[in-house]
């Protein structure tokens, strides 16, 4: 009896140092796993705070390099494009402050954007969304829907357009997101608007965007963009494409409305002026002849394991104490 109960108690001892063993075990395996998760925070917090600072470096030498331009004043008028560009530093900056740059062994990708160039998605009215649609994808009826589902989307009620759409729409047809009732943060928003497919918002995204309130450049803008404008004409735009084409810069609205035509009675001539001169107010109050509104996009990434780290600036030609300058107007972090 004596070594049958020495027997159970051996097993019953070897037992628990079995659950002990397997209770460390299990322990161990616990705080190797948060230590593991707390590691990768960590590093990626790291990685993040690194891409941001060398973000912010880039973007310091190319905001610096934005006022230089402007500060320079004429430097080299021989030529056209030195004559444009001594006039307007800043004309063409998708093609001289958009590059990449070494900031701390990281690679920053900067892209800079003429908002003047692009229409602000959240200022266009209903009547400018059809018509840049209907130019873009040549079918009036398609332009005219999607003009009324981006203005549902917008706006504060829940009141739908005959052809837009509101909540209720939305969840009929099974949309995975419901309008926002408020202007759109990102272009990408567009892909959520009914009838917005994949193939329209490749057409019409480039002419696009959600921030500034920039005057459209009539020296760099794109026909689709152009056409948009109140009072504008084909003949306009004829002679607007001639300017560029030929290297030469437009000083002014005036320079680009028709001319009187000769051989035409003094009533049709004065009626021609008078239309002429509506329509060059029209276009003046939303176009002009300068860059003053720049998009800047600052992309990094810290490492190949590493999430990307995308800085977005929107800077404003100002003038500080007699020097112009580019003010900070608008950032976002991703």
């Amino acid at each position: 009896m004596t070594t049958a109960r020495m027997r159970s108690r051996r097993g019953v001892a070897m037992l628990a140092a079995l659950w002990l063993v397997v209770g460390i075990t299990v322990v161990a395996l616990e705080f190797t796993l948060v230590g593991r998760e707390r590691r990768e925070f960590g590093l990626a917090a790291a990685d993040r705070a690194r891409a941001s600072a060398a973000a912010l470096g880039a973007f310091a030498v190319t905001r610096a390099r934005l006022e230089a331009a402007l500060r320079a004043g004429p430097q080299n008028t021989s030529g056209a494009v030195g004559g444009i560009r001594s006039a307007d530093p800043w004309l063409g900056v998708d093609s001289i402050f958009s590059g990449s740059t070494m900031v701390d062994s990281m690679v920053v990708t900067v892209e800079a954007i003429d908002l003047g160039t692009k229409l602000n998605i959240n200022q266009l009215s209903e009547t400018d969304l059809r018509t840049l649609f209907t130019n873009l994808l040549g079918d009036f009826v398609r332009a005219d829907a999607m003009a009324q589902a981006i203005a549902d989307w917008r706006d504060q009620d829940d009141i739908p357009r005959v052809k837009g759409g509101e909540r209720e729409e939305y969840i009929k047809a099974d949309l995975l997101r419901l309008p926002t009732n408020q202007g759109f943060r990102d272009i990408e928003e567009l892909l959520d608007v009914k009838g917005v497919t994949p193939e329209v918002y490749d057409v019409v995204s480039p002419f696009l965007t959600t921030l500034g309130a920039a005057q459209i450049n009539l020296n760099s803008a794109p026909v689709p963009v152009l056409r948009v404008l109140p009072g504008m004409t084909d003949e306009i735009i004829a002679r607007i494409l001639s300017i560029r084409s030929r290297g030469g810069r437009i000083n002014s609205v005036a320079e680009v409305m028709p001319q009187q035509r000769a051989g035409v009675g003094r009533d049709v001539q004065v009626a021609m002026a008078a239309q002429n001169q509506r329509a060059q107010q029209a276009i003046a109050t939303r176009a002009g002849v300068l860059t003053t509104q720049l998009q800047l996009t600052l992309l990094v990434q810290a490492s190949p394991a590493a999430k990307p780290v995308r800085l977005r600036v929107m800077i404003q030609r100002s003038n500080e104490n007699g020097q112009p300058a580019a003010d900070v107007t608008a950032e976002e972090w991703r």
